[in-house]
Formats: C-alpha cells, sequence, structure tokens
C-alpha cells in the first residue's frame, strides 16, 4: 500500500498508466514523480528492473547514492530520502523539487509498473505470458521492500 494518495489514469494513445501524486497535499511538488514514471523511467521491463534493483541496492547499503532520470527531472537518492528536481524551473520560478522517502518512492515505482504492464497486457501491447512473468517478478520485488521496512 502507498502511503501517498494518487489518482490513477490510462493513456490509451501511448498504452501507459500514470500515476497523479498532485492530489497529495502532504506531497510538495507531487507531480513531479507523476512525470518521472514514463519519462524518465521508461516503462520498458529492463528500464525498471534495473531502476528497482539499483534503488534496492541502495536501501541495503551497498551502494551510498543514486542519480537518475534527465528527461525531465534530475533524480538524487540516497538510503532515506529521493530528491525529484524539475530541469524546466527557470532561475527566478519557484524551485521545483519533491522530497520523499527513498522506500516510498520504490512502492511507488513498483506499483506504478506492476499497473503499467496489466495495461499494456490488456491492451495487446505485450502477451500475457510476458506479463505474467513480469508481475510475479514485481510481486517478488514488492515483498522484498515491504521486508526492508519492517527492519
Amino acid at each position: 500500500m502507498l502511503k501517498y494518495l494518487h489518482t490513477t489514469e490510462y493513456n490509451e494513445e501511448f498504452k501507459e498508466v500514470i500515476l497523479d501524486f498532485s492530489v497529495d497535499q502532504s506531497l510538495k511538488n507531487g507531480y513531479l514523480i507523476s512525470n518521472s514514471l514514463g519519462s524518465d523511467i521508461f516503462g520498458d521491463f529492463e528500464t525498471v528492473s534495473w531502476e528497482i534493483e539499483s534503488l534496492l541496492e541502495l536501501l541495503l547499503g551497498k551502494t551510498s547514492l543514486y542519480k537518475g532520470g534527465g528527461n525531465v527531472n534530475l533524480i538524487r537518492s540516497d538510503k532515506y530520502f529521493t530528491i525529484i528536481e524539475d530541469i524546466f524551473t527557470e532561475e527566478d520560478e519557484e524551485q521545483g523539487v519533491c522530497q520523499i522517502e527513498t522506500i516510498e518512492y520504490l512502492k511507488i515505482i513498483v506499483v506504478w509498473a506492476k499497473e503499467n504492464f496489466l495495461y499494456k497486457c490488456t491492451r495487446g501491447a505485450i502477451s500475457k505470458e510476458q506479463a505474467e512473468l513480469i508481475i510475479n517478478w514485481l510481486n517478488k520485488k514488492y515483498v522484498d521492500i515491504n521486508k526492508l521496512e519492517s527492519y
């Protein structure tokens, strides 16, 4: 279960799922998370699995810093927090930054990926067999994340 409120939208044209976190008033600039999913973290399994594994290594203490993003936002994570920064914010504008707990950010990626691949399957973009393999992998990762959270 995700800590932050969001709405789920389905983009038929691109066969993508959008999780909109701008609805959660406790999360400053939550829209930056929504913008990153699909543009900085691409919806293909190879990219998603690499992102998840990299953040898990960070949470396990195997690395101390993770940097990502680049298309829309710069994303920097340490073991405790992830900062998402809008690369298009002008100097004279209010700084477009969202800070979220790294473990929550990782959960969001897994939930988004699961919804995204299920949707792609229902729209015929990937096979049922491929979707099942991916969803099983994502479910295992979500269990791993929850184990980390309980420590």
